[in-house]
C-alpha cells in the first residue's frame, strides 16, 4: 500500500496526524501524547502502522502539488521531494536527536512539520496556516461588529476583540520563537546524517 519514504497522514476528529512510512512495523512521527496539546509527552519515536493509525482512521499518502497558497506561503511540490532513502534517514536521525520530551509544539514543531522536513526539507504545517487565516478572519470580522454593531453589544464585543488580540498577538509569538526553538534540533539531525555519510565513506 506505501513505500518506503512517504508522506502518510490519518485523520482524526479536528485535524490530520502525519508521519513517515519505512514499512508496516515502522512508521516515524510525533506520538506519546495524550491528545495534540499534551506537548510534554509527545516524542518522535517509532510506532507500526496499525498503531499510527488507531482505531478511527486509515492512512492515506499525501501529496505535494506545490500550491500557491495566497498570502499563506507555499505548498511544496514534487520536485521538492527527497529520494525516499534520504527521506528515511532524515526521519531516523530526529528520531535520535528528538526522542526527548520538549521538542513538540503544536504551532512550530508538530507532526507535519517534521512529516514535511523529512519529505521535502521544509519545514512547514498547512494546518497551522490555515489556523493562523481563519483566526484573521474571525478577528476581521469582530473589528466590523464592534464599528457597525448596535450599541448595547459594543462591551461584549470589546472583550471579545481584546482576547481575540491577545490570541493573535500569542500565536505570532510562537510563530516567531517556535521555530528558533526547533532549529537547533534539526542542526543535530544534519549533524548525525553528516557523520553517517562520513562513516559511509571512510568503509
Amino acid at each position: 500500500m506505501f513505500d518506503a519514504g512517504d508522506h502518510i497522514k490519518v485523520k482524526r476528529r479536528l485535524y490530520a496526524h502525519h508521519g513517515i512510512y519505512v514499512n508496516d512495523c515502522r512508521v516515524i512521527d510525533f506520538s506519546g501524547g495524550r491528545n495534540v496539546l499534551d506537548r510534554r509527552n509527545v516524542l518522535v519515536q517509532e510506532r507500526t502502522l496499525k498503531e499510527f493509525e488507531g482505531t478511527r482512521g486509515r492512512a492515506e499518502k499525501v501529496k505535494h502539488p506545490g500550491k500557491f497558497l495566497g498570502c499563506l506561503g507555499f505548498w511544496p511540490g514534487p520536485e521538492w521531494e527527497l529520494p525516499p532513502e534520504e527521506v528515511v534517514r532524515r526521519a531516523e536521525a530526529l528520531c535520535k536527536v528528538a526522542a526527548t520530551k520538549g521538542a513538540y509544539w503544536p504551532s512550530g514543531s508538530n507532526c507535519e512539520h517534521i512529516a514535511n522536513w523529512c519529505k521535502c526539507g521544509a519545514h512547514e504545517s498547512k494546518q497551522v496556516r490555515y489556523v493562523h487565516a481563519g483566526h484573521l478572519v474571525i478577528s476581521f470580522g469582530l473589528l466590523v461588529a464592534l464599528g457597525r454593531g448596535p450599541d448595547k453589544w459594543r462591551p461584549a464585543l470589546r472583550v471579545v476583540a481584546l482576547a481575540s488580540a491577545a490570541v493573535t498577538a500569542y500565536m505570532q509569538y510562537e510563530a516567531w520563537t517556535t521555530p528558533r526553538r526547533w532549529r537547533p534540533i534539526i542542526a543535530k539531525a544534519e549533524a548525525v546524517l553528516r557523520e553517517s555519510d562520513r562513516e559511509a565513506n571512510e568503509y
